[in-house]
């Protein structure tokens, strides 16, 4: 059976409230075989970092406060896996996703990246990295 490994950026976790897509049956849908979804500590990091800073009664709190029910309650029915791995000091975020998922791929063939950013995208594109993108408010893709 094919095997397919998702590691999700911060920005692909708000898609739920931004646009009501659930990110995670429709990757369900469009990938075939077992997929498990990669949500690294240094993402969480990141977004506590930030609702730390706006307060937790902020918008991007409550918007926080939903994301962490969401994949709580889709944990058993989906493949949701937390891995306790933070960056480097010297790199950045995005920096240390692609450099997982380049060591994710040396172990592993079928490696995507969920995330709307832009430059992240060309990159691991460059680095023959598969992503998984929203395109006009509607849809994943897979490119």
């Amino acid at each position: 059976m094919r095997c397919n490994i998702i590691v999700i950026d911060a920005n692909f976790l708000f898609l739920p409230i931004q646009f009501k897509i659930d990110f995670l049956s429709e990757i369900n849908f469009k990938l075939v075989g077992k997929n498990y979804f990669l949500i690294y500590k240094q993402i969480f990091d990141e977004l506590e970092s930030k609702k730390k800073k706006l307060h937790e009664i902020s918008k991007f709190g409550r918007q926080f406060n939903f994301i962490s029910v969401y994949l709580e309650s889709n944990k058993n029915n989906y493949n949701l896996i937390y891995i306790n791995k933070i960056k480097e000091r010297s790199e950045t975020t995005d920096q240390f996703l692609l450099n997982e998922c380049l060591r994710l791929k040396k172990i592993h063939h079928n490696i995507y990246l969920a995330t709307n950013d832009s430059q992240l995208r060309k990159e691991a594109t460059k680095a023959n990295i598969r992503n998984i993108c929203l395109r006009q408010k509607k849809y994943l893709i897979i490119c």
